[in-house]
């Protein structure tokens, strides 16, 4: 009975989970309020506070290559007076051993050159 009630929570808090994404990062506009960005961007992995009652959320958007980070996205929302007053992105590249093709991982795993079937 305990492992179905803890199931059942995690079920329910998972739920409501919002993601943020290039496309809910593009379509919050300015003028936005607090509420309007923790409803469509879900709650943030940081907020900052900057000089004169402007505050900064961050949010982070990972992109998988299978079990591996190939690049991540950080949005950043700046509001003044519970109002979104500009936005931006900043965008890291690809992951460095999987540039041109190249993979480290399958080189660790293979042998003499050959790929694993």
């Amino acid at each position: 009975m305990k492992r179905w009630a803890s199931f059942l929570l995690l079920a329910a808090c998972s739920l409501n989970g919002t993601v943020a994404t290039m496309n809910t990062f593009q379509d919050l506009p300015i003028g936005a309020s607090s509420a309007e960005v923790v409803s469509s961007m879900g709650q943030p992995y940081s907020i900052q506070k900057k000089e004169g009652d402007v505050v900064e959320y961050e949010y982070i958007e990972r992109i998988k290559i299978g079990d591996r980070d190939a690049e991540e996205r950080h949005y950043f929302v700046l509001l003044k007076n519970g109002q979104v007053i500009s936005k931006r992105v900043q965008q890291t590249g690809p992951i460095p051993y999987y540039l041109n093709g190249f993979d480290s991982y399958q080189m660790q795993t293979t042998q003499n050159g050959e790929e694993e079937s």
